[in-house]
């Protein structure tokens, strides 16, 4: 024995809402997360020419993938493009130099400058720029993501 059930709704057809079921505001981007600033003297403990910052981007942890979309700068893993307005003169670059023989943060080679530190909750950044350039790289890491890429490059222990 089979049973049919229907239902009548005396001929309507209903159809989906063809607009947004959420208003569009409430996704709006929070004001300012798009942006951090950046104080290359703070960080350094050297004072930069002026600069700007041209471009900022989150850096999506492994782990996070699925909510890439979700990640911010404001959330304190970023990769920034910073600009000067001119090119540094050679005091600049003698300031550095000095700095990099009592701060082993520091490390120059032929081709680059490099500062590596943690900051007060961790974390660690990373500016990095050449001689001769106008353009700054500083990375920003949590110390949660810190901690994960050092888990992943340590060497798998063999069992005995």
């Amino acid at each position: 024995m089979t049973a049919v059930f229907t239902a009548c709704d005396n001929g309507n057809i209903r159809h989906a809402p063809s607009g947004d079921t959420v208003a569009a505001k409430t996704f709006a981007p929070i004001e300012n997360d798009t942006i951090v600033p950046i104080d290359l003297r703070q960080i350094t403990k050297i004072a930069f020419p002026k600069y700007r910052i041209h471009k900022e981007e989150p850096i999506i942890p492994d782990s996070m993938s699925l909510a890439a979309d979700e990640e911010t700068v404001s959330g304190g893993n970023f990769k920034a493009t910073l600009v000067l307005d001119t090119i540094p003169t050679k005091i600049f670059y003698a300031l550095v130099d000095s700095a990099a023989k009592k701060d082993t943060c520091w490390t120059i080679n032929k081709f680059a400058y490099i500062y590596e530190c943690k900051d007060k909750n961790n974390g660690q950044y990373q500016v990095t720029f050449s001689k001769g350039s106008t353009q700054i790289i500083v990375t920003h890491m949590n110390a949660d993501l810190v901690k994960s890429k050092r888990e992943k490059l340590k060497p798998e222990k063999k069992r005995h």
